[in-house]
């Protein structure tokens, strides 16, 4: 009987180790979430789809798919939340990747995260070159996007993880009576942002843990004690609304198990 048990117990952990390097890391989720603003005129919509934590490797089936995906969901704007690529010679693949996304969506904004600067890839020719692809990166900077009779302010920080952000800065100059969505690496920048009475803040990060132990939870997220309980998913944090997304890619390991990579699509319609 003992046999048995042990033998079950190691298929399952074989079985379970298998799935979680060659199965859920390609495995990707698309997330919907809706949130109503009154900032926004009634029936009014705008479609965002975020993706983050690319740590972009190669263009496989799971980049083409994210690729299809974001050509059948249509938005009116894709943003990118940090850690691009871990390592500079994935640059020219990075980039190939974006120039597809530039050719079916209008407007996509970048802010970068901590693995973008440890890639060692020349930050000034990095940023250049997303750009020149039409991409809008945003370093403590901000744009306005008018769509119909709205406009969204949309808020790009340099990466919190290792200190670059200003929050101040990034917000000089936005309009008040627009909805404002802030765009960061980590989200260590929540308090601030709530102080700052932001809308909406869209991060990455955290991979969501990459590895989630049932009942228990991720089993490593790379934050402060404090900010652990914004592992992923949706958090209303006073008058503001923080996002948290999973990220595409792995980083250390490439494992994921019950934390699949996601694309999510953000609907912010009106109720004015």
């Amino acid at each position: 009987m003992l046999k048995r048990i042990v033998g079950l117990i190691l298929i399952i952990a074989i079985g379970l180790t298998l799935y979680a390097f060659l199965v859920e890391p390609r495995w990707v989720e698309i997330v919907r979430i809706t949130i109503e603003t009154e900032k926004i005129p009634k029936e009014a919509r705008i479609k965002i789809i975020q993706i983050s934590d690319l740590h972009l490797h190669e263009i496989g089936d799971k980049e083409k798919y994210v690729l299809k995906a974001i050509e059948e969901l249509n938005p009116d704007l894709v943003v990118i939340t940090g850690d691009l690529i871990d390592d500079s010679k994935n640059a020219d693949k990075l980039y190939s990747f974006l120039r597809n996304i530039s050719q079916v969506v209008k407007k996509v904004y970048i802010v970068l995260g901590n693995w973008d600067y440890w890639s060692t890839v020349d930050l000034n020719d990095y940023v250049q070159n997303l750009e020149n692809l039409g991409a809008i990166v945003l370093i403590n900077s901000n744009d306005l996007v008018m769509k119909d009779k709205f406009c969204i302010n949309i808020v790009g920080v340099d990466d919190p993880y290792t200190g670059r952000a200003d929050l101040e800065k990034a917000l000089m100059g936005i309009k008040p009576t627009c909805y404002t969505i802030l765009l960061a690496h980590s989200p260590q920048i929540i308090d601030e942002a709530v102080e700052k009475n932001v809308d909406l803040i869209l991060t990455g990060h955290t991979h969501g843990g990459q590895v989630v132990i049932p009942f228990y939870g991720p089993l490593f997220l790379p934050l402060e004690k404090k900010y652990r309980k914004y592992s992923s998913g949706l958090f209303k944090v006073g008058n503001s609304t923080l996002y948290v997304n999973r990220g595409l890619g792995t980083s250390i390991i490439p494992v994921r198990l019950f934390c699949r990579p996601e694309i999510t699509l953000i609907e912010i319609i009106g109720k004015r």
